[in-house]
């Protein structure tokens, strides 16, 4: 099929694609744009998939993206790349070409490490797409007393973890014995340790090592783990959630990784061409950052519209792009929120703000780069804007 050429083309139709699109109107672009999106259904807000469709206060019309004025939302997933011509091929045999390129296609869930030994007919669930929660919704609600394996502690993890805390018995299995500290800093990262241990079979510094089916035993599956002091545990469960991380879906481009940017968002050797979201690692301060959240995601559409514009002579420049959006995680009636990110070295200062606690992270000049905070939303709101000031832009 000939390439149907003209416009803007965005691959991703989430918070960075979205964004994007909504972006360039907003900015003046009145030429074409399509926006693809791969994923049955309408394009979500993923965030509510574990909070709204899962426990299911929501359903999937109403996490559901708000429709974009003129702009054709294509049903169909990227399948190759041609950078040269700004061309993206479709699983639908359609080859898409525009003035400028937009890759969004954010990530996929990470499966269990190669070394995990995974036998039988073990029932494995993930949770990303609206069809992952009303599976995993479904299997919960067949059994009468479920026992649920989480492996992964992260922010899918910990949320699904505590969805379940009471009703079920669930096991939280996760490699570090502080989860997440490298976002939230030691102290808020070891509330939430200790609050995990409290609410649920919390194994924090443990590795899994199998996962196997037991035909005719008390359990479905038997979950085996080298615990934190070294020694061989098993635990027997109904079914296993697998939230070990996210990785960038960036194959089908041909970037085994994240696809590499600059600080505006192009990807370098490919004029034309830019990548946004969770399948991005955009330059910050001359080194790659991927920022897997939904704010971050929109902030860079917001961005890479604007950026896109600049490039085509239509716009000023936007200024390079830094990491000032952030996150909130709800887990067992806690509120942990972040804004802007920090590199493992960074200093670190932890204060009380009334019961909670707020972490204020600065690089090796002083600045200001990242705010965690523990049941301290208001203050983590108030630095927020302190990151802004020192993180903008000179255009």
């Amino acid at each position: 099929m000939p390439p149907e050429q003209d416009g803007i083309v965005i691959v991703g139709a989430g918070a960075a694609g979205h964004t994007t699109a909504a972006g360039l109107r907003r900015h003046g672009w009145t030429g074409r744009i399509r926006l693809v999106h791969g994923e049955d259904g309408p394009p979500i807000n993923r965030t509510l998939v574990d909070t709204g469709l899962l426990p299911g206060l929501l359903a999937v019309g109403q996490i559901a993206l708000p429709p974009l004025d003129d702009v054709e939302l294509v049903h169909a997933r990227a399948v190759a790349l041609d950078p040269e011509t700004r061309s993206v091929a479709l699983s639908s045999g359609q080859v898409l070409t525009g003035e400028a390129l937009v890759l969004a296609t954010g990530s996929a869930p990470r499966a269990l490490d190669p070394s995990v030994e995974v036998d039988g007919d073990v029932p494995l669930h993930v949770l990303h797409t609206a069809d992952d929660a009303a599976r995993l919704r479904t299997a919960v609600a067949a059994l009468d007393a479920p026992r649920i394996a989480v492996l992964g502690a992260g922010f899918i993890g910990a949320e699904v973890a505590s969805l379940w805390a009471t009703g079920a018995r669930v096991t939280l299995v996760g490699r570090s014995a502080l989860p997440l500290r490298e976002a939230v800093g030691e102290a808020i990262a070891a509330r939430l340790a200790a609050l995990h241990a409290e609410r649920v079979d919390a194994r924090l510094g443990s590795r899994v090592v199998a996962v196997r089916s037991t035909p005719g035993g008390a359990a479905p599956a038997r979950v085996e783990l080298v615990g934190a002091d070294g020694a061989l545990e098993a635990v027997d469960v109904d079914l296993v959630v697998v939230a070990v991380g996210a990785a960038p879906a960036a194959a089908w481009a041909g970037f085994p990784a994240a696809i590499p940017a600059d600080d505006r968002l192009r990807v370098p050797g490919m004029p034309g061409v830019y990548a946004v979201g969770g399948a991005a690692a955009p330059e910050v301060d001359g080194a790659p950052l991927r920022v897997d959240h939904w704010d971050a995601a929109a902030a860079q559409g917001a961005h890479v519209a604007q950026a896109v514009l600049h490039d085509l002579g239509l716009a000023a420049d936007p200024g390079p792009w830094r990491p000032t959006a952030g996150f909130t995680l709800m887990a067992h009636g806690a509120v942990v929120s972040g804004r802007g990110a920090w590199a493992p070295g960074a200093d670190v200062t932890v204060e009380a703000v009334g019961d909670g606690l707020l972490a204020s992270a600065r690089d090796a000049s002083g600045t200001l780069v990242g705010v965690a905070g523990w049941n301290a939303g208001r203050a983590v709101a108030e630095a927020a804007a302190r990151i802004r000031t020192a993180a903008a832009p000179v255009v």
